[in-house]
């Protein structure tokens, strides 16, 4: 048996890969992120991003999205921050 997806299958928002653009556009827009976007955003892997939440302190704030159980969202001021800094150039004064 064969799944076959057209254009009138339903897909929840959560399934569908965004690209770098579109997570830089929702993390302008103030929306907060999912480890995994945080991830693709930073070019980690997405354990590097759960690191970076779990360290004490994290270093990224998150809350836990409600009504999905233990699903985290990152804060997009942080996840800013962290790729500001992935993106600075040393040496340049």
């Amino acid at each position: 048996m064969s799944i076959t997806a057209t254009l009138d299958t339903p897909v929840t928002i959560g399934a569908m890969a965004r690209t770098v653009e579109d997570l830089e556009r929702a993390l302008e827009s103030g929306e907060w992120l999912r480890p995994g976007d945080v991830a693709r955003l930073l070019g980690i892997s997405r354990t590097a991003a759960v690191r970076l939440l779990n360290s004490d302190p994290p270093q990224i704030r998150y809350r836990v999205k409600p009504g999905t159980g233990r699903h985290r969202e990152c804060h997009p001021d942080d996840v800013r921050r962290e790729l500001d800094a992935r993106r600075q150039v040393h040496g340049d004064q």
